[in-house]
C-alpha cells in the first residue's frame, strides 16, 4: 500500500459559521419576545371583559366620589385651576396615580363640583386626592374613609 502525503482537513467557509450563529440568535430572540408577548404580565393586563369571570387573584377595586366647593369665583384669580373638567387624581401613599377623573357640574359665583374616579385598587395604606395645581397639595384618607366618605374639599 502506498501512502501519499496527508491532505489537510476540508475547512468550511467562515461565513457558514456566522450564518448559523445569526440564525440561532434570531430564533432565540424571537422565542424570548414571543414568550414575553404572551407572558403573565401581558395576559394580566389584557381586556377580559368578554371572557367568562375569572377566579384568579385579581385586585378588588372601588370608586371614589367627592366634591370640591370654591367660595369665590371659579376659574379666575387664585382659583384659575379649579374649573369644570379640571383633573382629579387619586394617588397612593407613594404619590403613584391610581386613577384620574374630572370635575363635573360647576356653576355660579360659589362653585360646587362633583367627581367620581373608578377602578381604584384596594390594599393601599393611604389614598389621596389631588385637585388643581401642585400648590394645592394632597388630602389623605384611609381606605375605609376613601370608600365610604369620599373626599369633600372646600377652598376660600
Amino acid at each position: 500500500m502506498t501512502v501519499g502525503p496527508e491532505l489537510p482537513p476540508k475547512r468550511r467557509p467562515p461565513w457558514l459559521a456566522i450564518g448559523f450563529a445569526l440564525v440561532a440568535l434570531t430564533a432565540g430572540g424571537l422565542g424570548f419576545g414571543l414568550g414575553r408577548a404572551t407572558g403573565p404580565d401581558l395576559l394580566r393586563s389584557a381586556d377580559t371583559s368578554s371572557a367568562a369571570p375569572s377566579t384568579s387573584a385579581s385586585p378588588n377595586v372601588f370608586t371614589v366620589s367627592g366634591s370640591m366647593t370654591v367660595n369665590g369665583v371659579c376659574g379666575s384669580g387664585g382659583y384659575a385651576d379649579i374649573t369644570l373638567g379640571g383633573q382629579v387624581e387619586i394617588v397612593n401613599q407613594d404619590n403613584e396615580v391610581l386613577g384620574v377623573g374630572t370635575l363635573q357640574s360647576g356653576a355660579g359665583a360659589r362653585c360646587s363640583f362633583k367627581f367620581t374616579v373608578s377602578g381604584i385598587p384596594e390594599g393601599e395604606r393611604l389614598y389621596g386626592a389631588k385637585i388643581g395645581n401642585a400648590n394645592r397639595g394632597v388630602i389623605w384618607h384611609s381606605e375605609q374613609d376613601a370608600k365610604h366618605q369620599g373626599f369633600h374639599l372646600t377652598l376660600g
